[in-house]
């Protein structure tokens, strides 16, 4: 911004003293052209100390000083004593200048507000319009970053919950998996051991069959054949006596047949006599 110095001659009783203070003014004046902020600085403060000079064009000109050196704190304080001015232009571009300030310290809401008292002080203060736009374009400026900021962190909030329930799941899943496996491993090893006692049963059994097979097998040679060998023999020896008589083998077989059948009904015979209860009364033949 274009500082404006203002000058304003007071006229005081002691043509000394109106002297020493035009003097001071006019030495603050070049002080602060050639851009020696410090140098200026000490002659607005000796005018106001020492001079007791108390003019609203001195503590603007005071304050434009200092923020040239970067000391805003001590210029917003002179600003400020400024504001007090019934000067309307004077005390438009005091506001200005605090708005200025804050402006730079990223105040942007409290640089709208003195930017504001600016233009209502002075409507005409063309400069004070000029910031005025700027500071709320940046304003608008950063409520729209802030809300990409916000919306971006909100959408990143939500992936990050997102990929929090996925992993959840996932390692819900892989749990069940887990379970799942360990109860068909738990499974298959039951239904092996039971396998394993069937089988053990089945050779149980299997071996007691054997056992009894060999056991019958064992009784069945120890008991007598029904079949007499004597009487294969007899009946080999009768087909060789049949076949010596030029006897057919079907005739052969017939006559044995016969033969066998005869033995047969007299071994029952025998069988019902030795079961038949004698009769006391009468001798045994």
């Amino acid at each position: 911004m274009k500082f404006v110095i203002l000058f304003l001659s007071v006229w005081i009783n002691d043509p000394n003293d109106i002297a020493l203070i035009n003097t001071y003014k006019a030495d603050a004046e070049q002080s602060f052209l050639a851009e020696d902020f410090s140098q200026a600085v000490s002659q607005y403060k000796f005018l106001v100390d020492s001079l007791n000079v108390n003019e609203d064009a001195i503590h603007l000109n005071l304050g434009h000083a200092y923020h040239q050196m970067g000391d805003t704190a001590q210029a917003r304080t002179a600003y400020n004593r400024a504001t007090l001015s019934s000067n309307a232009a004077l005390k438009s571009i005091a506001y200005q200048q605090l708005g200025v300030i804050s402006k730079s310290n990223k105040n942007l809401k409290e640089s709208l507000t003195y930017l504001k008292a600016s233009i209502k002080a002075n409507p005409d203060n063309s400069d004070a319009k000029y910031d005025f736009e700027l500071v709320r374009k940046l304003m608008q400026e950063n409520q729209d970053q802030e809300n990409k900021e916000n919306q971006e962190n909100k959408e990143n909030q939500e992936k990050k919950e997102d990929q929090e329930k996925k992993e959840d799941q996932e390692k819900k899943e892989d749990q069940e998996k887990k379970e799942d496996q360990e109860k068909k491993e738990d499974q298959n090893q039951e239904s092996d051991s039971e396998n394993e006692e069937q089988k053990d049963q089945e050779g149980d059994e299997q071996e007691q069959d054997q056992k009894d097979d060999s056991s019958e097998k064992k009784n069945q040679d120890e008991s007598p054949s029904e079949e007499d060998p004597t009487d294969e023999i007899a009946n080999k020896s009768a087909q060789e006596k049949l076949s010596e008589m030029n006897i057919s083998p079907e005739k052969a077989e017939m006559i044995l047949e016969a033969m066998r059948n005869g033995e047969i009904q007299y071994i029952q015979q025998q069988k019902r006599k030795a079961t038949e209860k004698k009769d006391k009364g009468k001798p045994d033949w």
